[in-house]
């Protein structure tokens, strides 16, 4: 019998697992490849919400974990996967550039944020009426090299490309069994596909759909990642992802015109360069309607647990998170309140 059964694998599942393989636990990971938001995600780690000019729930405690983990898994399967990268956040007005001089004196943003502006003529194409804010500590994680590396070097043996049928998940008094693999416990990772897992199908994940673009530009910069009303992410060979979209109504992973206009607009608000669009994509963001994670057990049934509902901060949170799962489950370490699901056990008691 194994430790743990993983059912998804985009970067909570592969996070949870590197903690399991860490304190030499046994587990088997059962998932498609390839079908997570992670694989599109743009892997940025960013501490600030720079739409809003704030910092990110308990942002100190996991920027300090993730840099340090990424490196790690970094060398653990000899490839570059993390870059540590400037965000620059293009100013457009005086309204603006005054909350970015009041945020630099905000404790809990000091830290992130640089308190001298950066001159809007300094990079070539970009369109910065009121110069740039710099986010500082934030860096870009190859989130498909990694998976993908992951998978084939560290648990090739242990990966099992499949799409998980819960009614097939029999419970023991020992522990479960999934067509004869048997576990002690299982952990479910499964981004926005958990709406149709009969376990945690309860939790208020909301969902939203993210279509983002792969444009290449030839004379564009390629060592900061530049924030307008969307993201401008290098990502190698004169290419950078742009993205993304925001739709809570489709959950569709089709995309759509619409999307692809909308991005364009937003785009060539601030990039004043010629560009060649080469890919589109579409996944959907496991988002909670509080905007907190999901990380805890099941209600009534104690060998079923769940770390989910991070949204786009997947990058920056899931290292940390998995770490407080797995000592929570291991050794009954408290979870912090506002990350664990007994928050919504009522909507599980109110639905039976």
């Amino acid at each position: 019998m194994i430790d743990s059964l993983i059912v998804g694998f985009g970067i909570a599942g592969l996070n949870y697992a590197e903690q399991l393989r860490q304190h030499k636990k046994k587990f088997i990971v059962l998932a498609p490849k390839e079908d997570s938001a992670s694989h599109i995600a743009a892997g940025i780690i960013n501490p600030t919400v720079l739409k809003r000019f704030n910092s990110v729930w308990k942002s100190d405690e996991f920027l300090n974990y993730a840099l340090p983990h990424y490196n790690e898994l970094q060398d653990l399967i000899q490839t570059k996967i993390i870059h540590s990268i400037p965000i620059l956040r293009i100013l457009n007005n005086n309204r603006e550039q005054n909350e970015w001089k009041v945020s630099c004196s905000k404790p809990i943003l000091k830290n992130y944020l640089n308190n001298t502006l950066i001159s809007g003529e300094k990079y070539h194409g970009i369109k910065a009426p009121l110069n740039y804010g710099e986010v500082k500590k934030s860096a870009k994680v190859d989130n498909k090299t990694l998976i993908y590396k992951y998978v084939k070097k560290i648990i090739p043996n242990q990966f099992i490309d499949c799409k998980v049928d819960h009614t097939k998940l029999k419970f023991k008094s020992q522990g479960i069994n999934y067509k004869g693999i048997q576990a002690k416990k299982v952990v479910f990772c499964e981004g926005f596909q958990n709406i149709v897992n009969p376990f945690f199908n309860y939790l208020p994940l909301i969902g939203s759909k993210g279509e983002m673009l792969i444009i290449k530009c030839d004379h564009l910069i390629n060592e900061v990642i530049f924030k307008g009303p969307i993201f401008l992410s290098p990502i190698g060979e004169k290419k950078f992802w742009v993205g993304a979209t925001f739709n809570r109504e489709d959950k569709t992973t089709s995309i759509t015109k619409k999307g692809k206009e909308w991005l364009r607009s937003k785009l060539e608000k601030f990039l004043n360069l010629p560009y060649q669009i080469i890919e589109h994509k579409a996944q959907i963001r496991a988002t909670v309607i509080d905007r907190k994670p999901l990380l805890g057990i099941h209600p009534l049934n104690n060998k079923l647990f769940i770390l989910n509902g991070m949204g786009t901060r997947g990058v920056l949170m899931a290292p940390l998170l998995s770490q407080w799962l797995y000592e929570y489950i291991e050794n009954q370490s408290k979870l912090p309140e506002a990350a664990d699901v007994k928050r919504f056990e009522n909507n599980y008691f109110r639905n039976q």
